[in-house]
């Protein structure tokens, strides 16, 4: 039987999904408590299963979706632009969708940087 051992080296990426993760889990945990709510009192508000909420404050799964961070901020009564920024969807001030137009013109740089490097150039002279 074949063992996984996982990559000792996790990549830039997955080590900024783990840091928002933990980031937004710990500022929940935090908002949670200082309000005075169990697990399950806010797991029920959201809606969400009070081990879901309970995997998310500990930071094991990356941050869930955008609509369920702002159903969280409602129910916690918290600023939804502060809990997106925790996990990284958007920086301070910016809307979503020009996060998305900003990330979306990186990739095109991205792609066409990779197709210069592998695809040879045709001489282009007359």
């Amino acid at each position: 039987m074949l063992e996984d051992r996982g990559s000792s080296m996790a990549s830039p990426r997955g080590q900024r999904e783990a840091s928002r993760a933990l980031a937004l889990g710990a500022l929940l945990r935090k908002l949670r408590r200082e309000r005075g709510y169990t697990l399950v009192q806010l797991a029920q508000q959201i809606p969400m299963s009070a081990s879901n909420l309970s995997r998310v404050e500990l930071g094991s799964q990356g941050p869930p979706a955008d609509e369920v961070i702002e159903r969280i901020a409602k129910a916690l009564d918290a600023d939804a632009a502060e809990l997106l920024w925790a996990a990284g969807r958007v920086g301070a001030g910016e809307s979503f969708e020009r996060a998305v137009l900003e990330r979306l013109d990186a990739i095109g740089r991205d792609v066409r940087e990779v197709k210069e490097a592998v695809v040879p150039r045709r001489d282009r002279s007359p």
